[in-house]
């Protein structure tokens, strides 16, 4: 299978406003020889970048540059929903699967993600949107929406205090409460959201400010390592050789493309997201969408909703629109296993979002909303958790990658643990990256069978 990503991606609204370093190449060719190279500039390798620079000597800092097949931060990144938070869901499985004391570290990691952005946002002045909110999980399946709430009025009895910013709503007045007609309970959590793409791009401009290099549309091809203790590792890229003394793999869906040991993995799967525009006629007298959702139709289907301050709403999953065939994910399938996010999982998806919205938005039932633009690549592990530190059987090459999804939940302090371990030489359980989270040789044979070799 060929991981290169397709020249014409589908046009994501996020990008609609290109920044000034979109295409910008810091020279003609890739630079010979460099401390770090990272491969991706989405919100991973560009937060990498940006806490290993910020916390180097001005004196010492180590050169990098950051390489990008396509545009700067094209990728998953400028393709999310634009909101952080927890879903109950989530919570319930971790909690189920790890235990109490890892669902509270779960809930502290989720606070500090928000901190953490909103910290770089304030202090670099970064103009993006970022707002602090709130978010309801939305359940319209009553069985699903029982389970949940029996679990965390059970949790919450016994006095846990990470539960104590997160309530359940249900009632006569839930509909008045949230916003949203038709559900039979929902889940109130902090979140943030913001414009992604805004985030990273003006945090790149600051990278590249502290000293870093930056070579967009340069395709890497390969790498060569020896895996000798000190020998470089050699990226080969559309723009020449560059010799790294280290590499930090920050490309998500794309990662086995150069690390064949993750192609059974990380595995790439197409989503798909779309900007809902309610006719501006109806606009003004529409009811202002103050929380961002997840809209939880049964336990297996849910899609996720961000408002914007224009009045158009980011409407993504569509899970639920997809043929029984097509909804696994997996198999023979064309969602499963694939970089190309230049086509839509169909143009149905996009409809039922718009139509969804006009049925359960009050104020919306005469919208005569449109679909502005929709656009789909996400990486998925087997185990649902990202894959994060030393690459096995190296010394010097690090990876950050498979957010399932949920990347912007994830990275932002996962990437100060990830320069402290590129740029001081720290193991992993030394930084604040749970450890469940830490790519290993044993996860690496937890492998999708249904990719063959």
């Amino acid at each position: 299978m060929n991981f290169t990503p397709v020249p014409n991606p589908t046009a994501s609204y996020w990008l609609s406003e290109p920044h000034r370093l979109a295409s910008f190449c810091s020279s003609a060719a890739v630079p010979e020889q460099v401390d770090i190279a990272i491969v991706g500039t989405g919100l991973a390798g560009v937060a990498t970048a940006y806490h290993i620079l910020k916390n180097s000597d001005p004196q010492k800092r180590p050169s990098i540059t950051l390489i990008e097949a396509r545009d700067a931060c094209s990728g998953a990144t400028a393709r999310n929903g634009g909101h952080i938070k927890i879903k109950l869901e989530s919570l319930k499985g971790w909690y189920d699967k790890h235990g109490v004391d890892a669902a509270a570290e779960l809930v502290a990691w989720s606070e500090a993600q928000r901190h953490c952005l909103q910290k770089i946002a304030e202090e670099e002045g970064i103009e993006c949107e970022f707002q602090v909110r709130r978010s309801f999980d939305m359940f319209f399946d009553e069985e699903h929406a029982a389970a949940l709430k029996s679990w965390l009025t059970a949790r919450q009895k016994e006095g846990f205090t990470w539960l104590n910013d997160m309530q359940w709503v249900e009632g006569p007045y839930l509909d008045r409460i949230t916003g949203v007609k038709g559900a039979v309970g929902a889940f109130s959590s902090p979140a943030i959201s913001l414009w992604p793409y805004k985030f990273v791009t003006g945090l790149l401009e600051r990278v590249i400010e502290l000293g870093a290099t930056l070579h967009t549309n340069t395709p890497v091809e390969s790498i060569q390592n020896s895996n000798t203790e000190g020998s470089p590792v050699v990226l080969s890229t559309s723009r020449g050789e560059v010799r790294a003394t280290k590499v930090v793999y920050a490309s998500n869906g794309y990662v086995a493309g150069l690390l064949p040991q993750y192609r059974r993995v990380i595995v790439p799967i197409l989503g798909q997201n779309s900007r809902i525009v309610p006719n501006q006629a109806t606009l003004d007298r529409l009811p202002t969408i103050a929380t961002t959702f997840n809209f939880h139709y049964s336990a297996a289907w849910v899609d996720y909703l961000n408002p914007r301050p224009d009045g158009a709403v980011i409407h993504g999953g569509g899970g639920r629109s997809l043929a029984p065939d097509d909804r696994s994910g997996k198999g023979l399938n064309s969602r499963f296993n694939s970089v190309d996010d230049s086509r839509l999982l169909n143009d149905q998806v996009a409809e039922d979002f718009r139509a969804f919205d006009e049925q359960h938005f009050y104020g919306w039932e005469n919208s005569e909303a449109k679909v502005g633009s929709t656009w789909t690549v996400m990486g998925i592990t087997t185990d649902g958790l990202p894959h994060a530190g030393r690459v096995p059987g190296t010394s010097n090459q690090w990876i950050l990658a498979g957010f399932n999804g949920g990347g912007m939940l994830l990275i932002p302090t996962m990437t100060q643990g990830i320069a402290k371990m590129v740029a001081q030489g720290e193991e992993l359980e030394d930084t604040n990256i749970p450890a469940q989270f830490k790519t290993t040789e044993a996860r690496l044979s937890n492998i999708f069978t249904e990719i063959s070799e």
